[in-house]
């Protein structure tokens, strides 16, 4: 029987972090032989519990979507196959050029789902020798993932899967980059999640989250209530939208933990939660300029919500674009934007930093030579 080893450090239940060893049905501790099981596909299983999570999104896949509004095409494929450019903008919201080869990173892909942000790094020409790991709580989106990269031809690598975000068990300074696309508010303490993101980012780091932000998405759902209060008319759905945004505002925490999407953020959160964590630096980015969010936004609210209302769409539109430019203004627009990507960098080492590290392994090395 041949005996491989996994490409990352994982923490076990005994309490070591090392490599793997494992074969085609379990993954192995070197120091206790804890066991964990390995599918047809390479997908090892960590977790074996099951959150509120797991049906919504496993549902989702079973009924051929990549996530809510995304359908999936050509079993699965189309959906991956278009993905390269859309997942080459989390590597530039990293600061490198894509333009350029980008070679030897470990990148993990968090809460990963589908998968389609590894699948398209894994096919960008300028993406080599990387090493990537993609993990979900739900084991369908790690399997169909697994299942398109059999015929994916690449110098990078790639191990998969299925643990919880909120109790990874991967080693310290593992990662150069976090990738996590629209996930960090489905996770009830998103808090501790962020802070063991730092753990596993090696120094100078950078993990980024695409997430939902609360000024603009009330802005939005308040523009919807108004103009269906004047015109009179009664769609259920934007009377629902407003009472969810409201409650996911104000409600405590425990209200919210049985929701699959729990949190709506604002600036500050993460603003004071970097300081209290340690990361260097938290930038705002919107993925779309000010002027297609103050245009389209209403829309995009409405075709999600299967509401088709012309004269609706045209006051909500006119409504919120009144209250866009009372407060469009840069050091507000990136709290208005009502989806912001997050990049949090973790600080590099300084020069002494640097300097100290190499004296201690020196002086480790002459003291294993003595």
């Amino acid at each position: 029987m041949t005996l491989m080893t996994t490409l990352f450090k994982y923490r076990c239940t005994c309490g070591n972090t090392d490599l793997l060893r494992f074969n085609a049905a379990t993954a192995r501790c070197k120091h206790c032989d804890a066991a964990y099981p390995v599918s047809p596909t390479g997908v090892i299983r960590f977790n074996k519990e099951t959150t509120e999570q797991n049906a919504y999104f496993d549902n989702l896949y079973r009924a051929g979507h990549a996530h809510a509004r995304d359908k999936f095409q050509e079993d699965h494929t189309g959906a991956f196959n278009n993905s390269i450019e859309r997942a080459e903008v989390y590597l530039k919201l990293a600061g490198f050029d894509v333009k350029h080869p980008i070679e030897h990173l470990s990148i993990l892909d968090v809460a990963c789902g589908s998968g389609w942000v590894t699948a398209g790094l894994l096919q960008n020409k300028n993406v080599l020798n990387c090493r990537f790991h993609a993990f979900d709580i739900s084991p369908d989106g790690p399997e169909m993932l697994a299942r398109f990269t059999r015929s994916v031809k690449s110098s990078n690598r790639l191990e998969l899967s299925i643990q919880n975000a909120e109790a990874m068990t991967f080693g310290d300074a593992t990662f150069d980059v976090i990738i996590g696309s629209s996930v960090l508010h489905h996770f009830d303490a998103f808090e501790s999640f962020l802070s063991d993101c730092r753990r596993i980012l090696k120094p100078g780091g950078v993990a980024i989250f695409g997430e939902p932000f609360a000024i603009g998405y009330g802005l939005g759902a308040a523009a919807l209530l108004i103009a269906q209060r004047q015109l009179g008319t009664h769609h259920e759905l934007v009377e629902n939208f407003y009472k969810d945004i409201t409650f996911r505002n104000k409600s405590p925490r425990e209200l919210l933990r049985n929701l699959v999407d729990k949190h709506l953020f604002f600036q500050s959160t993460f603003v004071q939660l970097a300081q209290q964590i340690g990361f260097s630096s938290v930038n705002f980015i919107a993925p779309n300029p000010r002027e297609s969010c103050r245009e389209h936004f209403i829309d995009e609210l409405l075709r999600e919500r299967g509401i088709s209302d012309g004269r609706l769409a045209e006051l909500a539109t006119n409504i919120y674009g009144i209250i866009f430019d009372v407060l469009d203004a840069d050091s507000f627009v990136h709290s208005m934007s009502p989806f912001m990507n997050v990049v949090l960098t973790k600080r590099s080492l300084s020069a002494w930093g640097l300097m100290r590290k190499g004296l201690s392994g020196l002086i480790q090395r002459i003291r294993n030579y003595s």
